[in-house]
């Protein structure tokens, strides 16, 4: 009955921004292969059929490896890169498949497993091994599946709000699967929808700029985006990795959990399961905090990291015993 009042309530906020004429109806498309304002630190390489999007930032230290979550992008790690490449660490991120500026095939496959192959694809073309491999909420899961799958890339792992356990999806990803959801997105889509979602994902809803939500729109605005992010919301079916959760255990990389404490898409009892399950790991949670603590909460997610990296004592937060 809420998803159904949700739902309604959605449908009455779009009807309400197509009278305006802020809807996708009038969004114009970005070219694939094209970025409006590229820096110097903006590549593309090209596997297979699709065109792939990175950013590097050159560094004679340990690569640290940056991968955004579920209709996000290079962009979440933008106040975070640079203060890890200022102490000399060579730091990459990556625009997976159907996200940010990398091509977004329609009808493409965006099965999480296939993500993780592509990922892995593009580590090697980089010649990418024994990496520090940061991975938020989407990326988590892919993190995850790398080091099960391709532990020779994963030196250490860092997991932000990952997503992994079975649970209640966000709202924008049960729409998804919805009689033409795809059609609804395409005709109401527009910053305004943007700014819903980051208030979903922040706690200090009034910390959220502009300038996010332009650079969140203006990757959405790209050819297929919309298509590739329906596609893959119907793929995020975390039950049926069922087997790749009971692997978890298995996982004996040194972790960090990074979690912010007030997150409604994937909530802190997932992080201290990790916790649990991960041996060698550590737990470190971000009071008034949501899902992307990297964009949040920016200072803290940079030292922390540093400290890791550079082996300093971190303070733990165990779980609760009853978990």
């Amino acid at each position: 009955m809420k998803d159904i009042k949700r739902w309604i309530f959605v449908v009455v906020s779009a009807l309400f921004f197509l009278t305006m004429g802020a809807c996708g109806l009038f969004v114009e498309t970005i070219p694939e292969g094209k970025i409006p304002s590229p820096t110097p630190n903006d590549h593309f390489v090209k596997i297979g059929d699709v065109r792939f999007h990175y950013v590097e930032y050159p560094g004679g230290g340990e690569n640290v490896f940056l991968l955004h979550g579920f209709a996000s992008s290079t962009y979440t790690w933008e106040k975070v890169a640079p203060a890890l490449n200022n102490q000399g660490y060579h730091v990459w991120a990556l625009d997976m498949k159907g996200f940010g500026w990398s091509d977004k095939p329609k009808g493409g496959d965006y099965n999480p497993v296939t993500l993780m192959e592509e990922v892995n694809k593009w580590m090697d073309l980089m010649g990418l091994e024994h990496v520090v491999f940061v991975g938020n909420s989407l990326g988590g899961s892919i993190a995850v599946l790398m080091a099960l799958e391709h532990p020779e890339k994963v030196g250490r792992m860092v997991l932000v709000d990952a997503a992994a356990y079975p649970g209640s999806k966000p709202l924008m990803i049960r729409m998804a699967h919805l009689p033409l959801s795809t059609t609804f997105l395409k005709l109401t889509f527009g910053r305004w929808m943007i700014k819903w979602n980051m208030r979903q994902v922040f706690f200090h809803k009034e910390w959220i700029t502009k300038k996010q939500i332009d650079a969140y729109y203006d990757r959405l605005c790209t050819k297929n985006a919309l298509d590739a992010q329906a596609s893959l919301a119907r793929t995020l079916d975390f039950d049926v990795f069922a087997d790749v959760v009971k692997r978890i255990p298995e996982l004996n990389v040194k972790t960090l959990i990074l979690w912010g404490q007030e997150d409604k898409w994937i909530p802190l009892e997932n992080g201290y399961r990790f916790r649990k399950e991960i041996s060698n790991s550590t737990l470190v949670v971000i009071p008034e905090c949501g899902h992307i603590p990297q964009e949040e909460h920016p200072e803290v997610v940079s030292k922390v990291l540093l400290d890791f990296i550079g082996g300093r004592p971190i303070k733990d937060t165990p779980g609760p015993l009853n978990l």
